[in-house]
């Protein structure tokens, strides 16, 4: 990729201009903060919990039993359901 000064500042220019849209559409603020507190209590629940399972389950040394290799997929199932 080719990260220049022009770029940066044509990326910076529309996030801005998106943002303050936004900002003159929504009238309401609660909507737009129960939404990330109930998108970041899924997360907490339920992503974040099976990423770092996930992670452990690969940095494991040895011989990792093939169970527990398999009981990976369900909370990355639970992960994408929640």
């Amino acid at each position: 990729e080719n990260r220049n000064n022009a770029m940066l500042n044509n990326h910076t220019f529309v996030l801005i201009g998106i943002l303050t849209a936004l900002a003159l559409k929504v009238k309401d603020l609660s909507f737009v903060l129960s939404f990330a507190g109930a998108t970041m209590g899924n997360a907490l629940i339920y992503v974040f919990p099976a990423l770092m399972f996930r992670s452990a389950v690969k940095n494991m040394d040895g011989d990792v039993a093939a169970s527990l290799k398999g009981e990976v997929n369900f909370p990355m199932f639970a992960a994408v359901l929640g």
